[in-house]
């Protein structure tokens, strides 16, 4: 299935979107486990999480950076143009970085026999001041390889990559299980603050 155009993700969209949105995904290059291991702050809603982790890869046409944790998992972090500019960045650089998690929004078991695909949306949504922001979220084909029921996490295997998801409380985890083929959506992780060097990335 051909990923849809995909632009920068805004913030304040993300408890929002929750609220309103019906539909994410998973895959794409090489995203692994959170560069942490994020709770959840609010029903609903995903939790922020803030690591100091090292660059591997820079989407800027995408607006987006791939992250290594101190454990050495990598993470895919969406960066609005408002909170740092990724041109600015390069491979290897050394991070500190405030972000909300993925959050999974829906999960329907499926017969896929074994195939797996994902495609990509934007959702415009109302934001403080009158503004609209925008969220990128994705809906996925994906097998599910490890379900946290005590933490409410979840891994996804898509066509792509495999994610780590905080599960929300409207999903049922009880009606999934590990080796279930299912149709997901989900809002992408998103940076709320990067800084190198002590400095904001701007």
């Amino acid at each position: 299935m051909q990923l849809a155009a995909r632009r920068p993700v805004r913030l304040l969209a993300i408890a929002a979107a929750c609220a309103a949105l019906a539909a994410p995904a998973i895959d794409a290059h090489a995203q692994d486990n959170p560069a942490s291991s994020p709770t959840p702050n609010a029903v609903g809603t995903a939790a922020v999480a803030e690591v100091t982790a090292h660059i591997v890869k820079i989407d800027a046409d995408n607006n987006e950076v791939t992250i290594r944790g101190p454990r050495g998992e990598t993470t895919i972090v969406d960066v609005d143009p408002d909170v740092g500019d990724v041109k600015k960045l390069k491979v290897g650089d050394e991070v500190h970085i405030s972000y909300k998690g993925a959050l999974l929004l829906t999960a329907d078991k499926v017969d896929t026999k074994g195939v797996r695909s994902r495609v990509e949306s934007q959702t415009t949504t109302p934001a403080q001041g009158g503004a609209s922001t925008q969220t990128r979220h994705v809906e996925v084909v994906a097998t599910v390889q490890k379900i946290d029921r005590k933490k409410r996490l979840v891994t996804l295997r898509g066509p792509q990559r495999t994610v780590v998801l905080q599960v929300s409380e409207d999903v049922p985890l009880t009606k999934i299980k590990v080796g279930d083929s299912i149709r997901a959506t989900y809002v992408s992780a998103t940076a709320v603050q990067i800084m190198r060097n002590g400095a904001p990335i701007k």
